[in-house]
């Protein structure tokens, strides 16, 4: 699959393994900035029609950056939807896991929003991508993350790592969703997306 080269509006670096690293990197971004409160009732969308699949990986980014837990959902197949997690969280948290579909995954983001200030950052950083053309409507999606969200609850991290496989695959309609999502820990002491997804599912 040939490279994006349209403009992506959410902040794009390169891996690092240091996450202060990437603290000091992302501060001229902009995106720890403090914004301009927004009203209650006015929630950030920018989510593009997905005919293609690396659309599907663009509005999951803006999802997580303006916490727009609607367009987060929008992104994954309402039909085929499968999540699994690195094994490490599948062992520790095997019955969260056992029946996690997309209405799991609406739930977990909308708790994680809920514990966010609204002039908060968020960010998912990727790194490594790698597009693999599969058939004509379907291509994998693999990359390393940085997966970060600034929330108030003190007993969990506010970044979280590893690498993700995508499986996207386009509907009758001819529009992309992500049909598998995998995690992978690439360290032990790690703390995944899964792990957010575990913390944050009551």
């Amino acid at each position: 699959m040939q490279k994006r080269n349209h403009k992506l509006k959410y902040c794009k670096h390169k891996y690092v393994t240091a996450f202060a690293a990437i603290v000091l990197l992302v501060q001229g971004c902009g995106i720890f900035d403090t914004r301009e409160p927004e009203s209650p009732e006015t929630v950030r969308s920018t989510y593009i029609p997905p005919t293609s699949a690396d659309i599907v990986v663009d509005n999951l980014g803006f999802s997580i950056q303006e916490k727009n837990s609607e367009n987060y959902s929008k992104c994954l197949s309402s039909v085929s939807f499968q999540y699994v997690p690195d094994s490490k969280s599948q062992l520790l948290y095997e019955q969260i896991f056992l029946n996690w579909n997309l209405l799991a995954e609406k739930h977990y983001l909308d708790n994680l929003i809920s514990q966010t200030d609204q002039t908060s950052s968020s960010v998912l950083f990727l790194d490594n991508e790698r597009f693999t053309q599969l058939s004509s409507d379907s291509a994998t999606f693999q990359a390393d993350y940085i997966f970060v969200f600034q929330h108030n609850n003190t007993s969990i991290p506010k970044s979280g790592n590893g690498n993700i496989l995508l499986t996207i695959a386009a509907d009758e309609n001819s529009l992309f969703y992500i049909r598998k999502w995998e995690d992978f820990r690439q360290n032990d002491t790690d703390f995944t997306w899964s792990e957010f997804k575990a913390k944050f599912s009551n």
